[in-house]
C-alpha cells in the first residue's frame, strides 16, 4: 500500500468506527430475533458485539476495499487489519474512540502496546472527566493480540477491568457470518444472562443501558418488563418505575428512534425466544444491582 492509501485507510477506519459507535449500538436481543425469531431486527437497534465488527469490516471494505481479519475469542470478534509495519483494530464494543494502532517498530521486548480513550467518558467526585480506556497489546513472538476495556468506575474512584480478550491469529473466522448452527449454540451460552441495548447517545455522546436480566425469571413469565433496569452514563442501576429508569429509557429510545415502547417489547420478545431456545436447566449468573 502506497502512503496515500495507508493515509486515505486511517481516515476510513476512524469515521468507519465512529459511525458505528453511534449508529449501531450494542443490542444483545438482535441476533435472538434473526437466528431464533421470525426475521432479522431493524438496523437502528443496533446489533450484538461481533455483528458490530463486522458491520465496521464491511463498511471499511466498501469505502476502502481493504478487507478485515476477524478473530474470535469465545464469543466475541475484532476485526483486525494487517500492514507490513503494524495492525489496526476496530471492536467497537470496546467503545474507543480512535482506531487501535499498533506499530511493529514501537516494540518493547517484543510487545508493542497502545492504549486510547474509550466511552462512557465520566465525571469523578471533583468534576473533573474520567474517560475508559482500551489497552492493546500485541505478542510479536505469538502474534496474539490482547484487548482490555478498563472503564471508570465512580464508586471505587479508579478505572477497573471490565472485559479481556484475547485474538489468535489461528482464530480467524473465513465465513462472515457464522454458520447459524454455530451462532445459534452461542447465542444460548451460559454467559448470555441478560439481553439489553446501551447506546452512545450521537449528540450527547452519554451512555445508557436498557437490560432484561434473564436469570431467576419465574417460569412460564415470558413478558415482564418490571424486571427491567437500566444504566446511565455514570454507571448507576435504576429498577423499573424509578424517575432515573423513566430518563435512561427516554435516551435508549431517543438514540435509536424508536417509540419507548416498542425498544421495550423488542427486548420482551428476545427474552421469551431465549426462553424457548435455551436448553433445559441452563444455570445463569443473577445480574449485578450494584451501581458501577
Amino acid at each position: 500500500m502506497n502512503t496515500v492509501g495507508a493515509a486515505l485507510l486511517s481516515d476510513v477506519q476512524k469515521e468507519v468506527l465512529d459511525e458505528v459507535l453511534v449508529g449501531v449500538p450494542y443490542n444483545s436481543a438482535s441476533q435472538f430475533h434473526e437466528y431464533f425469531g421470525t426475521k432479522a431486527a431493524p438496523p437502528r437497534f443496533g446489533l450484538s458485539c461481533a455483528w458490530q465488527s463486522f458491520t465496521a469490516g464491511r463498511m471499511v471494505m466498501e469505502r476502502s476495499g481493504i478487507p478485515a481479519d476477524y478473530l474470535i475469542d469465545g464469543r466475541h470478534v475484532a476485526a483486525v487489519y494487517r500492514k507490513r509495519d503494524g495492525l489496526v483494530i476496530l471492536d467497537p464494543y470496546l467503545l474507543h474512540g480512535e482506531p487501535l494502532r499498533l506499530d511493529r517498530g514501537a516494540a518493547v521486548d517484543g510487545v508493542v502496546r497502545t492504549t486510547v480513550d474509550a466511552y462512557p467518558y465520566r465525571v469523578k467526585k471533583d468534576g473533573t472527566p474520567a474517560p475508559s480506556r482500551v489497552r492493546a497489546t500485541w505478542d510479536l513472538g505469538d502474534d496474539s493480540i490482547r484487548l482490555d476495556y478498563l472503564r471508570f468506575s465512580p464508586r471505587r474512584g479508579h478505572n477497573t477491568a471490565s472485559r479481556s480478550f484475547l485474538l489468535r491469529p489461528e482464530s480467524r473466522i473465513d465465513t462472515v457470518p457464522p454458520a447459524a448452527d454455530f451462532v445459534r449454540r452461542l447465542l444460548v451460552h451460559p454467559e448470555q444472562h441478560s439481553v439489553s441495548i446501551r447506546v452512545l447517545h450521537p449528540v450527547t455522546r452519554h451512555m445508557a443501558e436498557l437490560i432484561l436480566p434473564l436469570a431467576g425469571r419465574p417460569s412460564g413469565v415470558a413478558e415482564d418488563s418490571g424486571l427491567m433496569l437500566t444504566k446511565d452514563n455514570q454507571g448507576a442501576v435504576a429498577q423499573y418505575g424509578d424517575a432515573r429508569f423513566q430518563r435512561d429509557l427516554e435516551v435508549v429510545a431517543d438514540a435509536v428512534s424508536a417509540s419507548q415502547d416498542d425498544v421495550v417489547a423488542f427486548l420482551l420478545e428476545a427474552a421469551a425466544i431465549h426462553r424457548a431456545a435455551a436448553p433445559a436447566g441452563l444455570d445463569l449468573a443473577p445480574y449485578s444491582l450494584e451501581d458501577e
